[in-house]
């Protein structure tokens, strides 16, 4: 009787893993706001030309120091919502650890998604393809501002005088000056749209992700995954240790 009491106490304790789960609502929260002013400061930078046919109608003004300001503003905001979104992922990734989740895909925000929604095939697939449809628009927008750059090279040399003699209080063609910057401004916004719709994808991705991962806490505590419990786990920022009933494969029963 000893040693098969002994036997079934060293399986129980086996059946039991203490295991850190990272908080990630602040994470997410700054990855939304960074995501999203990327997304509307790159479609304010698509109308810059406004400004140069602004600039045009009044000889001696020059709008460069609003188009350095802009791309500024841009640069800062892109590399920001990167760092952030790359820190949320980081966090929510190391948390499918401690759900006994591995990810060994090529695509590790897809294993992230997938892996936050635990078994139920409609949520997976659901996730899955809510990922392609990011990882899509994003390439899409990149490809549209690439071809958007290489069509805008034709006119770089006009415009540039255009600049120019408007600084120096010289006039210009305004038809020049319309066809230029308006063609400018369509070949920018199919990118700046295209990033907007790419922004959204995001918004969605890190919202469901971060539910996903609060409602698994919610359950793995033995609390039913209501409103008020969710927002008193995301009220928190600190990390929770919790005691998680692993099967003999080192994945959680839920």
């Amino acid at each position: 009787m000893a040693p098969a009491r002994a036997r079934l106490a060293a399986r129980g304790r086996q059946a039991v893993g203490v295991r850190q789960i990272r908080a990630i609502s602040s994470w997410a929260t700054a990855s939304m706001l960074a995501v999203a002013a990327a997304a509307l400061t790159h479609l304010c930078v698509a109308f810059l030309p406004l400004a140069d046919i602004w600039a045009a109608h009044r000889p001696g003004t020059d709008s460069g120091a609003v188009r350095l300001g802009a791309w500024v503003v841009l640069a800062i905001t892109v590399v920001t919502a990167w760092v952030v979104f790359a820190g949320w992922a980081r966090r929510a990734r190391s948390n499918l650890v401690a759900f006994g989740i591995r990810t060994t895909s090529a695509m590790p925000l897809r294993d992230v998604a997938v892996g936050s929604v635990g078994r139920a095939p409609a949520l997976r697939r659901s996730m899955t393809v809510l990922t392609w449809l990011w990882w899509l628009s994003l390439l899409a927008t990149l490809i549209a501002v690439a071809l958007g750059v290489l069509a805008g090279l034709d006119n770089l040399r006009e415009i540039d005088d255009v600049r120019e003699r408007v600084a120096a209080g010289g006039t210009v063609d305004r038809a020049l000056v319309s066809h230029l910057f308006g063609r400018q401004l369509l070949l920018r916004l199919p990118g700046a749209a295209l990033g907007v719709v790419a922004a959204a994808f995001a918004l969605v991705l890190i919202a469901r992700v971060t539910s996903a991962q609060y409602g698994r806490v919610a359950r793995i505590r033995g609390a039913a995954a209501s409103r008020a419990t969710l927002r008193a786990l995301r009220a928190g920022d600190e990390d929770w240790t919790v005691v998680l009933p692993l099967t003999v494969g080192g994945t959680i029963r839920e």
